[in-house]
């Protein structure tokens, strides 16, 4: 059998991946730069080279903190650590910053601290103010994560949906990122990562826009690090910073849990701002944003409003599968064309059938006065020509001319008691004879019509030989005949 799959139209998932019911929505199938990218454990170096002033300006300098509005952040914004885990489950990425910040100078922790507000912060975010922590002795901890799923586009996009920064810093908080706000990390070849993200900032009425390029750092074919630049952007008119980091990649997830107790104890985290799982040196928990916000549920990925393409209907749907528009075409014209074949072929049928029905109800009345021998051939010449006679009266002069007009026969035809006749059986019965077409029939032409009623005049022949009475064959030949005639 010949390929059907010619006649339909091409559905879209034979050229666009986004159709496909069988592509992949696992991140590390779409791209191959995410298995060099997680699961990703690293240590950062952050350094500020630009900002909105070029005196150092106020956007990265320490700021006291607001105890109403819970913004500002006092300590040094300019360097800092961060650590970096990125896992990656399929279609879903989860990426965790620990950011460590240095303690603030000892020329900010000099000023005067107006009331309502402080110069060093805690880690709890329902009192900010309860901490040991000193000014210029102690640094502080912010903590990020959000979580994401590939694309519908199927193009190693991440989409980040959920996620959040504490538990002080920003005012701290976790949840749906709002609408409006994206953030998305997208492959570039096989060799970096670009990241942008677009988000409001609570309680400033700002947007912020943050975009970044991390590029891997290989020796041979193993990947040691990556470095990148990035650039934040904030308020309108914007403030703005450029900064370069590099990152180191860890081996694990336990080289990760030290870089990280490393960096508290480099810049003095007290104890009672660091996490347990910190201390004890444990596995790093499966929300971090617990403590001030919360992570996403089973819900949020794949409930009514769910985000994860494994698990939810995308919006790329193949059309129903329709043939094309010069196969429909050609499937109508070859349905005409059977429809009209199957017509002819029964209207010869029918019409074969009407003259049968003729020829026997012709020889009915023409066996009334000629010896019926068994066949054409065997017919009396004389009762023949004696018969032409009689239907060829001839209206001009009463005598015959050789011929059988239309109005001779159809006088011959209904001067026997043969059952009716049409006017349309008529016409068909003298243009069976009249083969040339003259309106008129000679004695040659008579004598072939009789000749193609062989049949029907054997058929009479048969009854007259059973020994019935000419009376009896008549009228059993006329009963055969209006049968014959019902069935047509």
């Amino acid at each position: 059998m010949g390929n059907t799959n010619s006649l339909y139209k091409e559905s879209p998932s034979s050229t666009d991946v986004r159709y496909d019911p069988d592509a992949s929505d696992n991140l590390i199938d779409q791209s191959p730069i995410w298995n060099d990218y997680a699961p990703r454990y690293s240590a950062l170096n952050y350094t500020y080279i630009a900002d909105t002033n070029d005196e150092g300006g106020t956007f990265r300098q320490p700021e006291l903190f607001n105890l109403t509005s819970g913004r500002g952040w006092p300590y040094e914004r300019g360097v800092f650590v961060g650590s970096r885990m990125t896992t990656i489950d399929g279609s879903r990425i989860r990426a965790v910053g620990i950011l460590v910040y240095p303690p603030a100078s000892a020329e900010f922790c000099a000023q005067e601290v107006p009331a309502g507000m402080v110069n060093v912060v805690g880690s709890n975010p329902n009192d900010p103010s309860d901490t040991t922590g000193i000014c210029g002795v102690n640094g502080n901890v912010a903590y990020m994560e959000i979580f994401g799923v590939s694309s519908y586009e199927r193009n190693g996009r991440a989409d980040y949906f959920y996620g959040g920064m504490g538990p002080v810093y920003n005012s701290g908080g976790s949840g749906p990122l709002p609408p409006g706000q994206t953030s998305f990390e997208i492959p570039v070849g096989n060799e970096a990562i670009f990241t942008q993200t677009v988000l409001a900032i609570p309680g400033v009425g700002a947007v912020m826009s943050h975009s970044e390029t991390d590029s891997l750092l290989r020796q041979g074919d193993v990947v040691k690090g990556s470095f990148g630049t990035g650039t934040s952007a904030i308020g309108n008119p914007p403030e703005f910073n450029t900064f370069i980091y590099a990152s180191e990649r860890l081996d694990d997830e336990a080289s990760f849990v030290e870089q990280v107790q490393q960096t508290f104890k480099t810049y003095n985290i007290t104890e009672g701002d660091t996490p347990a799982w910190v201390l004890n040196g444990e596995s790093v928990p499966a929300c971090i944003a617990e403590s001030f916000g919360g992570c996403p549920t089973e819900e949020d990925y794949c409930g009514p409003n769910g985000v994860d393409p494994s698990c939810t209907e995308s919006p790329y749907q193949n059309p129903a599968r329709s043939m094309k528009s010069g196969a429909i075409a050609g499937f109508t014209i070859l349905a005409m064309v059977v429809v009209a074949l199957v017509g002819y072929f029964l209207h010869l049928r029918s019409v074969k059938s009407q003259k049968k029905r003729l020829r026997m109800q012709f020889a009915q009345q023409v066996a009334k006065r000629v010896d019926l021998r068994g066949s054409v051939s065997q017919l009396n010449p004389s009762d023949l020509l004696a018969e032409f006679k009689r239907i060829d009266k001839s209206i001009v002069g009463g005598t015959s001319d050789g011929f059988i007009s239309r109005e001779e026969l159809w006088e011959f035809v209904f001067s026997g008691k043969t059952g009716e006749m049409s006017e349309k059986d008529f016409n068909l019965l003298f243009d069976s004879m009249d083969v040339k077409g003259r309106g008129r029939v000679n004695f040659v032409e008579f004598c072939a019509f009789l000749s193609s009623c062989g049949g029907e005049i054997r058929e009479l022949t048969e009854v007259d030989q059973s020994g019935s009475s000419r009376e009896e064959m008549l009228a059993a030949a006329s009963r055969r005949i209006s049968t014959r005639k019902s069935d047509v």
